[in-house]
């Protein structure tokens, strides 16, 4: 199990969120169509882990081959990126712990409700590089030269992230939705508040683990984290 799998894990539990699937519930209780919801489904896997490989292809390996030596000590700027990073995933996990509700999204006209359910998926994937967690995939990800392990890597984060999402969709091709809708419906407000705390307690985590990795390189001039190159 290479590294940067590892890392993606965490970060896509870090990243769970449970919009999607009360974006998806929401729909169907408006009169939205299962193949729909398969579709959004599919469009919010594949869109995320597609934009967020070409980032990386791009951006992120951009700035990992890029020649700092010239101008910067070697590592100097994966390692500031990392403490960046790492302040930015414990501010957003204080800021979860001060934002303690979290409501469910209100559901679309039955009329609208498909062709407004396709639509936020993909406002869903375009959306992604806001969450800190997919910024720090496509950075360390930079690292591998595998476009393979790459994409791997961003489907491992989005469908971690996901997975009440994922779930749900399972349900739907097993023809047995009907109950999973009731009991997610029934069991959601009760495992938000769950999944919640996980959630921040994986991100404080995700946050210590790049600033210490930032840091040793400070101290000893190499990194903590396995390179997947």
């Amino acid at each position: 199990m290479s590294g940067l799998f590892v890392t993606a894990l965490a970060l896509g539990t870090a990243g769970i969120d449970p919009a999607g699937v009360l974006l998806a519930l929401g729909s169907l209780a408006a009169g939205a169509r299962e193949r729909t919801v398969l579709v959004f489904t599919a469009i919010v896997v594949a869109g995320t882990a597609l934009l967020g490989t070409i980032l990386t292809m791009t951006l992120g390996q951009q700035l990992q081959d890029f020649d700092w030596t010239s101008v910067l000590p070697p590592d100097w700027l994966g390692a500031a990126i990392e403490a960046v990073l790492a302040g930015a995933l414990l501010a957003w996990a204080v800021a979860r712990l001060r934002r303690r509700d979290v409501r469910p999204p209100r559901p679309a006209r039955p009329g609208r409700t498909g062709s407004a359910l396709v639509a936020g998926g993909l406002v869903f994937a375009a959306s992604a590089p806001l969450d800190p967690t997919f910024v720090g995939l496509v950075v360390l990800a930079g690292r591998s030269e595998s476009v393979p392990e790459i994409a791997l890597a961003h489907v491992t984060w989005i469908v971690t992230s996901q997975l009440p999402l994922i779930a749900l969709a399972f349900a739907i091709m097993l023809r047995r939705h009907g109950r999973a809708v009731a009991w997610l419906r029934d069991l959601m407000p009760r495992a938000r508040p769950v999944l919640a705390r996980v959630g921040t307690a994986t991100l404080v985590l995700a946050g210590l683990v790049m600033a210490a990795d930032a840091a040793w390189w400070l101290v000893t001039g190499h990194f903590l984290l396995p390179d997947p190159t």
